[in-house]
């Protein structure tokens, strides 16, 4: 028997996303979230199609627009193949897709490709690629991730399509975009070398030192962005190698007033060897990579899985969902679909961090994207593990076009709400929004957000920043979730009926609703770039977080 929503949440059909949605990325300031597909024999989306004018068009399309608020898409032009490609964002919100595939009759080779989708207003916005600004090196499966410049680290990948790595197309460097000073435009990192032949998509996440922590196969280092050294070698994770095609998940958790903005890295599943026949592995390992003595803390999640998404909630808790529990990552190598998604509370103690929720009835197997949106609930699309397209009926895992949004237990007080407002408990649930907000912060810097809520005045409030980042191969680049200290809150009172209730009274509750927050205080905590300020009242987010700019 299925828990209710408030215990196991609820899975909702939102969409067609046009494109198989093999990686996915928000446009800051929207509800909108870009597509990118691989170049293959067919799609859906053709290139002159939306979801409104049935289609229309001649060829192809590679990428799509997709509204997370009506469900509707539009297609987007690529002049080359994004097929296993990373990306990200630059401070001025721009969107970057780097790297990519093999070229087709229909498009460029994208291995060292930059594609540009620049802010803009209006519904004509669209990739663009200037063929001349390019990397250095041709990349497949490489790893991108924000640093506290606020320029993209482009590290590792294959020089050509493979199902695995190997030292002949091994690509053991990494560059910067836009490109590092000088005449060096990349930097060897043997490190990459000593890591073969399981080390496509490193793991990579920028520390509050401004440093990163990288995890290729077992091994780990942190890597000094200063002088581009590794500055230490952390305990190697046990188990299996972690990175494609045992493809496990990473975090790097909240960073928050409470713990001190103490780093840490988790790490989840994988799968046990380079076989159809291997098993998802269970366990998760957690560690703190700038404490004096680092340690790798494992701890059994209640399913195995291989190819999870680990997407930060507004909560600070972790989802970690999609993958299979059978085979690696690739083209028909894996089977078993985990369906249920597992709740990850990394303020608990061992033993009591995991939860287990409600399932979908869709596998999301290998190319599948899961994070979190606006209003708190989770995007979940994707799932092309085939090496030609699969309809729907012809196969166990077709090629899957259907977009889902998981609202995890905490949308739902209302489930334990009666009619008085008052909870079985007979406690109100405190419920609201945010009615007033800057568009751009600095750092440092303290600001105002004005909150209007409902039923009871909050007791507890949290207030964060989170980036999504961009998702692929169960990679989350440049996610980041950071907590804000808060300053000042406004005087207690009792809820009102804003609808029926004297301006002096709706002035009264303005005043309480006044929350003054301080931005983070250096870029190592949060990049420059455009993130969502979601707050908590007392455990239920509000009804949507707002889009900020972090500038310096």
């Amino acid at each position: 028997m299925l828990a209710g929503a408030s215990l196991g949440g609820q899975w909702d059909l939102i969409g067609h996303s046009g494109v198989s949605a093999m990686h996915a990325i928000m446009r800051p300031f929207t509800n909108s979230v870009l597509f990118l597909e691989r170049v293959q024999a067919s799609t859906f989306a053709k290139m002159k199609g939306t979801s409104e004018n049935g289609n229309k068009g001649d060829t192809f399309a590679w990428s799509t627009e997709f509204s997370t608020t009506d469900g509707k898409w539009r297609s987007l032009n690529v002049h080359s193949n994004m097929f296993c490609s990373a990306g990200g964002y630059l401070p001025d919100g721009t969107v970057v897709s780097i790297a990519g595939g093999q070229p087709s009759d229909k498009v460029q080779q994208g291995y060292n490709g930059i594609r540009l989708y620049k802010p803009c207003n209006g519904t004509q916005c669209d990739w663009q690629q200037n063929f001349d600004v390019h990397l250095q090196e041709k990349r497949w499966y490489p790893t991108v991730e924000s640093l506290a410049s606020g320029d993209l680290f482009i590290i590792g990948g294959s020089n050509h399509a493979a199902s695995i790595n190997n030292g002949h197309i091994n690509v053991p460097n990494f560059e910067l975009f836009p490109p590092l000073p000088g005449p060096r435009k990349t930097i060897d990192f043997p490190f990459l070398v000593e890591t073969l032949p399981n080390n496509l998509y490193p793991i990579v996440h920028l520390l509050p030192d401004k440093n990163l922590f990288i995890l290729a196969s077992t091994k780990a280092v942190i890597l000094s962005t200063s002088t581009w050294k590794i500055i230490k070698r952390l305990p190697d994770i046990p188990g299996a190698p972690r990175n494609y095609p045992l493809t496990a998940g990473s975090v790097l958790l909240p960073l928050t007033p409470e713990n001190n903005f103490e780093p840490e890295i988790l790490v989840c599943g994988g799968a046990t060897e380079f076989s159809t026949r291997a098993k998802s592995v269970e366990s998760c390992g957690r560690i703190a990579p700038l404490s004096k003595k680092p340690t790798w803390e494992m701890e059994d999640m209640p399913l195995g899985r291989m190819m999870p998404d680990m997407a930060h909630l507004a909560d600070g808790s972790i989802a970690i969902m999609n993958g299979a529990d059978t085979g690696t990552a690739g083209f028909e190598r894996a089977s078993d679909p985990v369906l249920h998604p597992v709740q990850y509370l990394p303020n608990e103690k061992p033993g009591y961090r995991f939860k287990v929720w409600n399932p979908s009835v869709i596998a999301r197997m290998y190319h599948s994207v899961a994070f979190m949106l606006p209003d708190a609930s989770l995007l979940v699309a994707g799932s092309n593990p085939n090496g030609k397209p699969v309809a729907y009926g012809d196969g166990p895992f077709p090629t899957e076009f259907r977009v889902e949004k998981f609202s995890p237990p905490y949308l739902f007080p209302q489930e334990t709400v009666g009619a008085d407002g008052e909870d079985a408990s007979g406690v109100a649930v405190a419920q609201g929004e945010i009615v007033g907000w800057p568009n751009k912060i600095h750092y440092g810097e303290t600001f105002d957000l004005s909150l209007q809520w409902y039923n009871k005045y909050p007791e507890n409030i949290r207030v964060a920043l989170v980036q999504p980042g961009f998702i692929t191969h169960s990679i989350h680049m440049s996610q980041r979730y950071v907590g804000l200290e808060i300053v000042k809150r406004g005087p207690k009172i009792e809820a009102v009926d804003v609808s029926t209730t004297p301006a002096a009274d709706k002035m009264g509750q303005a005043e309480a609703g006044l929350l003054r927050v301080k931005a983070p205080a250096t870029n190592g905590l949060a990049p420059p770039s455009h993130y969502m300020i979601v707050v908590i009242l007392d455990g239920v987010p509000v009804v949507e977080a707002k889009w900020v700019q972090l500038a310096t």
